[in-house]
């Protein structure tokens, strides 16, 4: 969440993701809660982002109509 913020947790992005590349292991950036991160991980490479920037958990039940109206827009 804070890897905007500081250019330390950046860098450690960066590095856990070159380091999932080479092993081909796939990643999952979670927390995501702004644009800007957003953006970033994308142009990063990161392509399995989650977070509140997309929504906040729901339960099963709510999941279709979330994604529905979603694909709508």
């Amino acid at each position: 969440r804070k890897m905007c913020d500081n250019e330390k947790n950046l860098h450690m992005v960066e590095i856990i993701l070159e380091i999932a590349r080479y092993l081909s292991v796939p990643v999952v950036a979670e927390g995501v809660e702004t644009e800007e991160q957003y953006r970033l991980l994308k142009t990063m490479g990161c392509h399995v982002i989650q977070g509140y920037y997309f929504s906040k958990p729901l339960p099963p039940n709510e999941m279709d109509d979330f994604l529905q109206a979603k694909t709508a827009q």
